[in-house]
């Protein structure tokens, strides 16, 4: 009898997990997939966000889906998904996501370790029920996700500085700087190349290379050499991409959730 119970509760394990799907990490910081937001909205939004992890370092995502994908509560769905994603710097854990379940009328704020001063549980709460529930009763997605994101910032404004570069744009330069480190060195060798061998040959020409007393000194005359040098640069360093890439972070449940 016991070992049948423990193969039930086995079976029924293995139910639970097969049915949960944990979604691939998004594209972007503000993700409708339930298409409920405007088009307009989404991209400021989306703009926004990616900014601010410019200006501070914190990550903060929107993920709205149509539904839940899993028979687990709310809370703990959304802590795995946010998990998988890493979202937040992997030193800093300063990431957050909002999770938005339109069919199941369910919202989930969670908040990884280190807003947790910033964006405590009760302030959580706050939020939700004061900013975003109202609006979505009302039907308005629009505005709710806009005063959510408005919250949500200004909550955790301040708490770290950031780099003017999101994580995305930073395995852009390490890719570029991989790329780009081999040709500047070949570009500058054959420079120097091209101004020294005509001096080298042009003094071995004249009559090689003697001492003088007072040191070296190459044929009839000793020459001198002078160049300005100009910056490099390349437009790639500039970014205007909006593709999201977590940094490694990681949640611990904090946060707080909601329904309307």
């Amino acid at each position: 009898m016991r070992r049948f119970c423990a193969i039930l509760i086995l079976l029924l394990g293995f139910r639970l997990f097969a049915e949960e799907v944990i979604p691939p990490p998004p594209a972007a910081y503000f993700n409708d997939y339930a298409h409920v937001v405007s088009a307009g909205t989404a991209a400021q939004l989306n703009s926004t966000l990616e900014n601010f992890e410019r200006q501070s370092s914190d990550q903060i995502l929107i993920a709205i889906f149509p539904k839940m994908q899993s028979d687990s509560s709310v809370e703990d769905y959304t802590v795995r998904v946010a998990r998988s994603w890493q979202v937040g710097q992997k030193a800093k854990n300063n990431g957050a996501v909002l999770f938005v379940f339109v069919q199941d009328h369910k919202l989930f704020l969670q908040v990884g370790y280190g807003l947790e001063a910033v964006l405590p549980d009760a302030l959580c709460k706050r939020i939700i029920d004061e900013q975003i529930t109202p609006r979505f009763k009302a039907g308005d997605f629009d505005g709710g996700l806009t005063a959510g994101v408005t919250a949500i910032l200004a909550a955790t404004k301040g708490e770290y500085q950031g780099t003017g570069l999101t994580v995305a744009d930073q395995q852009q330069v390490m890719n570029h700087q991989s790329i780009v480190d081999p040709l500047v060195l070949i570009f500058f060798l054959v420079i120097a190349a091209a101004i020294f061998l005509p001096v080298i040959l042009f003094r071995n020409r004249a009559g090689g290379i003697h001492y003088r007393g007072s040191g070296w000194s190459g044929g009839r005359s000793s020459s001198s050499w002078s160049s300005s040098s100009g910056g490099f640069s390349d437009s790639s360093d500039s970014f205007s991409s909006s593709d999201f890439s977590g940094g490694g972070g990681s949640f611990g449940g904090g946060g707080a959730g909601g329904s309307w």
